[in-house]
């Protein structure tokens, strides 16, 4: 989590995830806000003022994850889209039965509870285009078009060197 939040400072403020870390403990010592609280932590991060508050995110998720399982189990068997997305239901709700903390999720699964909430709801959306758009119906005769590689001095007719 701190990783991704690292990555969005701009460049001269960047630093590792553990240094971010101990900045946001100085700042919130400061500021007599206590970190070590996931809900103030979320707080503090503008999780739950992007992400929405939800009063049960676990159930809420495990809730979605179900959803989105029975939603994709409409398409073909065979399909790649389906058994990713499977796949991932499985792993998740794997992840949510083996800890009993949300924190030990979030750990595991690097992100909030929030953020997997508001991806299975897109995912759900989803769904629903790939089972009207059907892409992995591919005519037989269909060929990938290739494109050869074609140097840019061939196209242009000369040498790369910038003009003098």
């Amino acid at each position: 989590m701190l990783a991704r939040a690292a990555k969005i400072l701009p460049l001269g403020l960047r630093t590792s995830p553990e240094q971010l870390f101990v900045g946001l403990q100085h700042a919130a010592a400061f500021s007599g806000v206590n970190l070590s609280d996931r809900a103030t932590l979320k707080k503090f991060m503008g999780v739950e003022d992007l992400l929405g508050r939800h009063e049960d995110t676990r159930g809420t998720l495990a809730g979605l994850l179900q959803q989105l399982r029975e939603s994709v189990a409409a398409l073909p068997a065979d399909a790649d889209y389906r058994r990713a997305i499977e796949a991932t239901v499985a792993y998740r709700l794997k992840v949510l039965d083996a800890n009993e903390s949300d924190a030990a999720v979030e750990e595991v699964l690097d992100s909030h509870l929030e953020e997997l909430i508001l991806e299975c709801r897109e995912e759900l959306n989803l769904v629903h285009v790939m089972a009207e758009s059907k892409p992995w119906e591919v005519p037989a005769d269909y060929q990938v078009p290739v494109y050869d590689y074609v140097s840019a001095d061939t196209v242009l007719g000369g040498s790369t060197a910038p003009p003098k």
